[in-house]
């Protein structure tokens, strides 16, 4: 009996001892053992990044020196800002804002297409585009978004997003202001998004005023109502008291925001008028926001260095010079007592004591240093090219030339301009369904104007548009475009090789024409070439044609013309 409990009993232990094992190889992430400040996750860190980046967006070295010797507690990173002595010349490069605006550039300079469909339900439960209405919506966008600066606004807004890494828009209106609606972009200073299970539920713009020597916030809130889903906005003010906390105070407390609407509900327009925009995402210094990455991220060390390398080289073309060791009493003073060695600027003179014994023979001794300059400038191109390589681009997207071989093929701009390309490429993943979203919020907006309110839109035709049934594409030409020439080379080459329509040919040589302006083309084409077409009173333009060609009715009356006066002729000479 006891051999058998014995039995069970080493059973049973050894059973223990595995499963003890097996919790302790369980590896897990457990926050206790996380280090206290190894990411910024707080509203203060992130607050002091952003302003980071916006003091090298905005290039001005004095407030760069500023930030690291009074806002930031950095001096264990020993940055060249915060270290350099005060008399050493320090030197932006601006390079960052560089950065910011030409990623603006990148995404926007060649130009995009938006090309607006109106479809038709079919009765057997298609669809069908409609033209004209699809031309009336078209030339309505067209139209807004010239009165709106639509351009403009959005490249700036691609800068700030470069550098903030996070974008939001928002729409309203006012009549006594503009007949149109009104489209504001903001940085990530000045909106908060809200999110529930990352769907946005609620974005608030921010506005501070000081009035009577006290703090106060404006929250304009832009959601929609919990049942038909209307757009609607709602202002809430609150002062800031001295210990840190806010309290709700009436709208009528400051004049700034007396006239406000506590609510406006915008009945009969669906959906938000406010939209948020991450630029690259994740985010590695903010992992648990939904807010996206600056360009600038985990390039800031770089774009130090490369101040600091660039400092480097002016400073040695001030302080590498020949040194001239000069007797006193050969140095001219003038009417003041004042020698050409009393200038802080001049470095390269050194006064030594002379001899005053008319025999001495006292003379200027040079001493030459070697220049270093090329080796300043060799470390410079290499910081320059890890700070631009750290922000996701390639030299030459920033028009840097000298730091490789120029070619100017198509073939070697897009090898050269991987980086670029492959950024780009990722951005208008996010910018595409982004600027749809916008401009179709844009034509919804303004018809609910001009149903509800008593705008008068000069030249703007009052479209009823079933939004349901309307569509925006979309398309972005290519960065690098290839030359005219070589366009036109291929596409004659490959029509001429019957591997390609005209239609085809004449849509890749003029990328910026309309379906109808290709269409009107490609008619004209097969019209020269004498080809039959199936509907030939669709040819455009061809009143010019028609006044040159000679028709079957001039034909006859020539002919007529030519026989009556040959027999004329014949009569006088019969007389």
């Amino acid at each position: 009996m006891g051999k058998i409990k014995d039995y069970f009993t080493k059973r049973r232990l050894k059973k223990l001892e595995e499963d003890l094992n097996m919790l302790k190889d369980r590896i897990n992430f457990n926050p206790k053992y996380a280090l206290s400040e190894s990411a910024d996750s707080t509203a203060e860190d992130y607050t002091l990044k952003c302003e980071e980046y916006r003091a090298w967006y905005t290039g001005n070295s004095r407030l760069l020196r500023n930030m690291y010797r009074v806002n930031r507690d950095i001096t264990t990173l020993n940055y060249f800002w915060f270290r350099a002595p005060e008399r050493y010349r320090m030197l932006h490069t601006g390079i960052p804002s560089l950065i910011s605006k030409k990623m603006a550039t990148i995404l926007f300079g060649n130009g995009y297409k938006v090309e607006t469909i109106v479809y038709n339900q079919t009765e057997e439960g298609g669809q069908s585009q409609n033209k004209k209405k699809s031309l009336e919506a078209q030339d309505l966008l067209d139209n807004i978004m010239s009165y709106t600066d639509f351009n403009e606004k959005i490249e700036q807004a691609a800068q700030n997003e470069s550098w903030g890494g996070h974008i939001y828009a928002k729409f309203s209106h006012k009549v006594s202001l503009s007949p149109y609606p009104i489209l504001e972009f903001f940085d990530v200073r000045k909106a908060e998004v809200i999110k529930e299970r990352g769907i946005t539920k609620e974005i608030i713009f921010k506005y501070w005023y000081d009035y009577h020597d006290k703090e106060y916030r404006l929250d304009e809130i832009y959601t929609t109502t919990d049942e038909e889903g209307w757009a609607c906005t709602i202002n809430r003010l609150y002062v800031l008291e001295a210990d840190g906390k806010e309290k709700e105070v009436d709208l009528s407390t400051i004049p700034y925001t007396e006239n406000l609407n506590p609510i406006f509900v915008y009945t009969g327009l669906k959906g938000m008028l406010a939209f948020d925009k991450p630029n690259m995402t994740p985010s590695h210094l903010f992992l648990d926001t939904y807010y996206g990455a600056s360009d600038y991220e985990g390039a800031i060390d770089s774009f130090d260095a490369l101040d600091e390398a660039f400092s480097e080289v002016i400073a040695e073309l001030r302080t590498n010079k020949t040194i001239r060791y000069i007797p006193d009493n050969m140095i001219m003073i003038d009417e003041y007592g004042e020698t050409v060695l009393n200038d802080d600027f001049i470095t390269n003179y050194v006064k030594v004591r002379g001899d005053d014994d008319q025999n001495a023979k006292n003379e200027i001794k040079f001493s030459v240093i070697q220049d270093k300059t090329e080796a300043h400038m060799s470390k410079f191109r290499a910081a320059l090219t890890t700070a631009i390589n750290n922000a996701g681009l390639s030299p030459l997207a920033l028009g840097i030339t000298g730091l490789e071989a120029v070619n100017t093929s198509a073939e070697s701009q897009q090898e050269r301009n991987k980086a670029t390309l492959e950024t780009r490429r990722i951005k208008l993943k996010k910018w595409t369904p982004f600027m749809k979203d916008i401009l179709m919020k844009l034509l919804e907006l303004n018809s609910w104007m001009q149903k509800n309110t008593s705008v008068i839109q000069d030249g703007f035709k009052d479209i009823d548009l079933d939004f349901a049934n309307l569509d925006l594409n979309i398309t972005f030409n290519d960065y690098v475009q290839e030359a005219i020439d070589k366009k036109v080379q291929t596409w004659s080459t490959a029509k001429s090789m019957r591997i390609s329509s005209t239609k085809e040919a004449v849509t890749q040589i003029h990328p910026e024409w309309n379906p109808d302006q290709i269409s009107d083309e490609v008619d004209l084409i097969h019209f020269e070439e004498g080809m039959s077409m199936n509907n030939p009173m669709s040819l455009p333009g061809l009143e010019g044609v028609a006044d040159n060609e000679p028709n079957a009715d001039n034909q006859d009356n020539t002919k007529k013309d030519d026989d009556d006066n040959n027999q004329k002729a014949k009569e006088g000479s019969n007389k």
